[in-house]
């Protein structure tokens, strides 16, 4: 995406291009998917042993340092103080989207918490349309209902009655994390124009690291030795690696070299992998109303993604 993915973290990079063959852009971008999507299992089983908040501050805090070094040329030539106010607003929507999904996925599962997320697609035009009074097209609010109706077919308990529709207080979560998210993809697209997306990404992780950690010392305690487990460090190490500075590259580099269309569709596959390795490893069970439902989200989220033909819109 101009633009950051939550669960994503990416922004589109106004960097030297890279020129690679549109097979191998597809690849990459799959591949982006793919390390998007089984994050969400690598976050589900971390956070059963470290709070959410210290788990992000990790998170955040290698990210930042890594970017800082691996961009450290960039910055020099950069008046990073400019960026400060700019990164502080950025980082407080990231936040906001962080706490209110992995609240979500403390109590719901990781398949369920991908799609939810994902939802933030379809949320974009609407808050476009707060900032700009631009009303949405017939194929956003299309999208919009289809994504209601999909929602409301993932909520199907199967106990009728009363109890027929059912949000989960996690699920609630996860969607208004959704939101702020959209909100941070908004304020990137209009805010990005001005300064080098590198800077403002950093100072924006910058400032979520801090965030994150006052908000771990101030409500979850210090941390613990017995969060230093092999396996706690394999995920938060993937998260770091994989889901944020691999897939940043990747992404910079096959965005360059695919039509926009081509790669939101890939992209948008992240929420099938997240709920194909649930499934797997998580133990996620799926429904027949669940599948409905995942169904005419991802449909909802292709509908608010890609340009159709002029005679249709």
């Amino acid at each position: 995406m101009g633009e950051v993915s939550r669960g994503a973290e990416v922004v589109q990079l106004q960097s030297e291009g890279i020129t690679v063959s549109r097979p191998v852009a597809r690849v990459m971008m799959l591949v982006n998917a793919i390390v998007w999507g089984t994050g969400y299992t690598m976050l589900k089983h971390a956070q059963d042993t470290v709070p959410t908040q210290w788990l992000m501050f990790f998170r955040m805090g290698a990210a930042t340092l890594l970017m800082a070094v691996v961009f450290l040329h960039r910055l020099r030539r950069i008046r990073l103080r400019r960026y400060v106010v700019p990164g502080l607003i950025l980082a407080l929507t990231y936040w906001m989207g962080f706490l209110f999904q992995l609240k979500g996925l403390e109590t719901t599962s990781p398949g369920r918490n991908s799609f939810f997320t994902d939802t933030y697609c379809v949320m974009v035009p609407f808050i476009v349309w707060a900032f700009t009074r631009r009303r949405p097209s017939w194929q956003h609010l299309v999208a919009a209902f289809v994504c209601a109706f999909g929602i409301g077919l993932v909520s199907l308990s199967g106990g009728g009655g009363a109890e027929l529709m059912h949000m989960s207080f996690g699920d609630t979560m996860t969607i208004i994390g959704a939101f702020f998210f959209a909100l941070n993809l908004v304020l990137v697209g209009f805010m990005g124009k001005g300064f080098d997306a590198i800077a403002l990404m950093l100072m924006e992780f910058f400032w979520c690291t801090a965030l994150f950690g006052s908000g771990a010392v101030l409500f979850e305690g210090g941390p613990s030795v017995a969060w230093a487990r092999w396996d706690i460090v394999l995920c938060i190490g993937y998260l770091v690696i994989g889901s944020t500075v691999i897939a940043q590259v990747f992404q910079t580099i096959a965005v360059q070299n695919l039509p926009t269309s081509e790669a939101s569709v890939i992209l948008s596959t992240e929420c099938i992998f997240a709920m194909l390795v649930s499934v797997l490893f998580a133990g996620e069970r799926l429904t027949l109303p669940s599948v409905c439902g995942f169904a005419l989200i991802f449909g909802a989220i292709l509908l608010s993604e890609v340009q159709l033909p002029a005679k249709w819109r």
